[in-house]
């Protein structure tokens, strides 16, 4: 029997989820072992639509779907935090893209042999590649090799301004201190580690908190060059509806709250490493435009 993946797929008002999904099993080279648990932030219409293709999908006993209102959403952090809760049923492996992403061929073989050989206690994460609607995939697969991103100051203090630095992964197992959101691949401790019994946390600080979550429970983050998903990224002319937090109260001192996770490890020294990248950043200067 194949090792289980579990892929939690967020999807905030996003047409593309339902192609995402058909590309995710598409590209597997064994679909039956990947499941996904999706939630779907939308309106009542669109729920409805993309629920009733998944109704005749040849893999639709795999697919876990919970599903409200768009005015109900509070942000990506808190819908991941729903499926983790929810939906993730203790499966071998765990993954956790966006609802905008496209998938190597054979990426469940590929994602499960590069954890295999990758570090004791690690998580993979790298910023993924790109593609276009446009495209097929002989064109975006092209771009092969993915990017390792860097704040140039503390990415959740007033002085962090975009862009980042960026670089691409050269080593074959790369520690890097941040996750990319929309491209993380790990084991059972990677979903244990970074589920919250409540996440209210501010919006748009998802990929810091799980950085700083996946740090105090014992693990490494590791990039690695091959780049398994190309992402959807946003540009001036969204095809989607971007989230906003509207009269939302977040909880935006997080460093203060993640103390209660600390064993080992501290927030103080995961700040002192993020710090650490933040000044070889200025010095490399090496920004994405």
């Amino acid at each position: 029997m194949h090792s289980s993946i579990l892929v939690s797929i967020a999807s905030y008002k996003d047409v593309d989820v339902v192609n995402t999904i058909i590309d995710l099993y598409k590209r597997a080279e064994f679909p039956s072992r990947v499941f996904v648990g999706l939630f779907l932030q939308d309106t009542p219409e669109e729920i409805s639509r993309i629920c009733g293709y998944f109704s005749n999908f040849p893999y639709k006993a795999n697919l876990k779907i919970k599903t409200i209102s768009f005015e109900e959403a509070k942000g990506c952090g808190w819908a991941r935090n729903i499926i983790l809760k929810e939906l993730y049923d203790n499966e071998d492996y765990f993954m956790c893209v966006d609802s905008h992403s496209r998938f190597l061929k054979k990426w469940d073989s590929v994602y499960i042999e590069a954890y295999k050989r990758a570090p004791a206690n690690s998580v993979i994460s790298a910023f993924p590649q790109s593609f276009d609607f446009d495209e097929t995939y002989e064109q975006y697969s092209r771009r092969s090799i993915t990017t390792i991103y860097t704040p140039n100051a503390l990415p959740w203090t007033n002085d962090f301004k975009q862009p980042h630095c960026q670089k691409p992964t050269t080593e074959a197992y790369e520690k890097v201190m941040s996750i990319s959101g929309g491209n993380i691949f790990g084991d059972t401790r990677l979903a244990k580690g970074i589920t919250l019994d409540d996440y209210s946390f501010v919006h748009n600080k998802e990929q810091e908190i799980y950085s700083l979550l996946i740090y105090l429970y014992g693990l490494d983050i590791y990039a690695i060059p091959q780049n398994i998903v190309w992402h959807k990224y946003i540009v001036e002319d969204s095809y989607r509806d971007i989230f906003s937090p509207n009269q939302i109260k977040y909880n935006t001192d997080f460093l203060t709250s993640l103390k209660t996770k600390e064993t080992h490890r501290t927030v103080k020294d995961w700040v002192e490493l993020i710090q650490r990248d933040c000044d070889a950043c200025k010095k490399t200067k090496q920004l994405n435009s």
